[in-house]
């Protein structure tokens, strides 16, 4: 998802530094815009796992994991969200002349 996000938001223009940082920044956006719309997908079940799984303080590693597996069409949620904020990103610079 790494190489992803470089690409579709052009960040290898920014310095080494500035890359991964805002790398982290932006999955950080996609993956919460993508909670909201995971969540109540998920069985009954499953969002009693989830939230066994948020108390155990398990990294976003193991919860990204745990949705990819249980929630249907997880992939193309994490891909909407992606373009939805790169869309936004660049309406936002377009209507402030920073293109």
């Amino acid at each position: 998802m790494k190489k992803d996000l470089i690409d579709m938001f052009e960040l290898d223009k920014l310095p080494g530094d500035k890359t991964e940082e805002m790398v982290e920044r932006l999955g950080r956006l996609i993956f919460q815009a993508t909670l909201v719309r995971s969540i109540p997908l998920l069985s009954e079940e499953n969002q009693k796992e989830y939230e066994k799984l948020i108390d155990s303080e398990k990294g976003g590693d193991e919860m990204f994991k745990f949705l990819q597996e249980k929630v249907p069409g997880f992939e193309n949620i994490l891909k909407e969200e992606s373009e939805a904020l790169r869309l936004q990103m660049s309406e936002g610079f377009s209507e402030s002349g920073l293109e």
